[in-house]
């Protein structure tokens, strides 16, 4: 899996108006890898995506290839610290991520038993500004031990995918900013 780039809408107006969750991922050689998007709308949900609670928002994401073939799917229930579940596209559990503070989530076996910390086995830098097709983004670079196994290797890529929706920031970015993590 090696090194990734998560990238989401970096304009005026989709920091203010963005109430979906929808990032592209890539490689390092800028492959198209995954989309993330929400299966459905935020519904009633909608006024708190606009406002620092958009994190204690419920979020349902897929995660697809550029072929269009699912890989993932990943949930969060409403509030403010719930556990985050990843399953496959068929509904199997994979695992869950919790997390413990804004920069430490540790990810967990469909049992519950934790495997790690996110930071074991990745590193993430967030905040980044950059353009994509002419279009400002923020990227968040991401370096994930490639010699990390099932399931830690997709509990670590939903983690570095979802990682607004993990932490509890959602779709509000006010929060954000270049952090380099683990810190």
């Amino acid at each position: 899996m090696g090194t990734l780039f998560v990238e989401q809408p970096w304009t005026f107006t989709s920091l203010l108006f963005r109430p979906h969750y929808r990032v592209e991922v890539f490689d390092e050689h800028d492959a198209p890898v995954a989309v993330v998007r929400e299966r459905s709308g935020p519904g009633v949900q909608r006024p708190l995506r606009h406002t620092g609670f958009s994190g204690w928002t419920t979020f349902d994401l897929d995660v697809v290839a550029p072929t269009g073939q699912p890989m993932m799917r990943i949930s969060k229930s409403f509030g403010r610290r719930p556990h985050v579940r990843v399953s496959t596209p068929q509904g199997q559990l994979i695992g869950t991520i919790k997390t413990h503070g804004a920069w430490q989530q540790s990810l967990h076996d469909p049992d519950g038993q934790q495997l790690c910390l996110f930071g074991d086995i990745a590193r993430i830098e967030t905040g980044r500004r950059a353009k994509r097709n002419g279009k400002r983004v923020r990227r968040d670079h991401v370096q994930i031990n490639p010699a990390v196994t099932e399931p830690l290797r997709s509990l670590g890529f939903a983690c570095a995918v979802a990682f607004d929706v993990v932490r509890g920031t959602g779709t509000s970015h006010t929060s954000s900013g270049g952090v380099d993590w683990p810190v």
